[in-house]
């Protein structure tokens, strides 16, 4: 009976011990979610240069379709933010990264796409709503400053397999909202962050 109460005494503890790691490992990842949005937000509202504008700038150094573009709080290029421009064609994917403050081009970047890249190139390539009107719906849907565009194709939302995911700097926030990538629908609305 003593060895009976010392092993359930040894799995309590065990269990303790395990939902005590569990709850710290939470605590720690919404800390660092909650740290790096509490940088995102002040960092995105300093910059000089807007979402739109670098992608005008990376254009001049890029070719193909413009594919997303997502703004970096904590690049490790600059002292700075940056835009990380990403552009296709059928055989090559082109990255330029441009400065938030000052508009400059930072680095560019070329690489040959593999399979599933070129996959997602063609699939890309035949919707209708491409990512510049994305970011127009956006912004005229929720208002804010466009950070970041990315293109989707998944079966997360059945009615939407091929979609935009655009977050905003909206106020002190980031809101996200989902744009059907032919038929410009928007839904999943103003998740926010």
């Amino acid at each position: 009976m003593e060895k009976l109460s010392k092993k359930m005494q040894l799995t309590t503890l065990g269990a303790g011990l395990a939902v005590a790691l569990i709850a710290g490992v939470m605590s720690t990842t919404a800390i660092a979610a909650q740290t790096n949005l509490s940088t995102e937000v002040p960092a995105a509202k300093g910059n000089k240069v807007g979402l739109k504008q670098a992608i005008t700038i990376a254009t001049k150094h890029a070719s193909g379709m413009l594919i997303s573009a997502d703004y970096d709080e904590d690049d490790d290029d600059t002292e700075n933010g940056v835009y990380e421009i990403e552009f296709s064609t059928a055989s090559d994917s082109y990255e330029v990264i441009v400065d938030a403050i000052t508009g400059e081009v930072v680095s560019t970047d070329t690489e040959r796409l593999d399979r599933d890249d070129i996959n997602d190139y063609n699939v890309q390539h035949r919707v209708k709503v491409n990512v510049m009107s994305a970011i127009g719906i956006a912004e005229k849907k929720i208002g804010g400053m466009t950070l970041e565009v990315e293109f989707e194709a998944d079966r997360d939302y059945s009615d939407h397999p091929l979609y935009y995911k655009v977050e905003l700097l909206k106020g002190e926030e980031i809101v996200g909202i989902n744009i059907d990538a032919n038929t410009g629908e928007t839904f999943a609305n103003k998740y926010k962050r």
